[in-house]
């Protein structure tokens, strides 16, 4: 063999080593541990990929709910008018009866027993029932425009702790049950406290 076709071949090799680089295995755990090592920046701080991955779209939306429109000065807001919308059917008919029964009622004193019969029947093995009338998050009637504070916890897999600082003295702590329907969150169940 001649020292020319020898070099030849050995530049060959050479550079196609160069090529595929000397990081470069056949191990897809050792390339992700790779990987996860130059995600982490110099700092410690992690890289917007991650950062993403650890977005929480549930806990968003319900932060969504409090927004407020246009020119309104608060901080945070709600609307009665976006119950129907972040609500499931389900629910909205829950709150109802349970308000037609514990809240102001055109029901007679003869038809309230039976009323919280029917309403005791048709709920007790779907929602933890209402004992005196609650609207979604211990609203008022109307639009709350200042409302000052909202604090939204994770407790599990769609399940929040949304608690709220309504402004003169009034603040609730909310257990909040979430579902998707056609692909959006909806409230399923809301169990409000008031709180001091």
């Amino acid at each position: 063999m001649s020292v020319k076709i020898f070099s030849a071949i050995l530049v060959v090799l050479l550079v196609t080593a160069g090529c595929t680089g000397p990081e470069k295995t056949n191990n897809p755990a050792v390339e992700m541990r790779k990987n996860e090592k130059k995600a982490v920046l110099s700092d410690g701080a992690e890289s917007k990929g991650q950062a993403l991955s650890k977005a929480d779209p549930a806990k968003e939306w319900l932060e969504t709910i409090f927004h407020c429109k246009g020119g309104n000065s608060g901080k945070y807001c709600y609307y009665l008018e976006k119950e129907e919308t972040i609500c499931t059917a389900r629910f909205m008919e829950f709150l109802q009866d349970a308000n037609e029964i514990y809240g102001p009622s055109n029901l007679t004193d003869a038809e309230l027993p039976e009323a919280e019969a029917r309403y005791k029947a048709k709920w007790k093995n779907i929602y933890p029932l209402y004992t005196q009338e609650m609207w979604l998050f211990g609203r008022g009637n109307d639009d709350a425009l200042t409302i000052n504070t909202i604090l939204i916890k994770k407790f599990s897999t769609n399940k929040y702790s949304v608690f709220i600082d309504y402004d003169d003295d009034i603040k609730t702590q909310n257990e909040v049950q979430l579902v998707v329907e056609k692909n959006n969150y909806k409230i399923d169940y809301c169990n409000t406290v008031f709180v001091q």
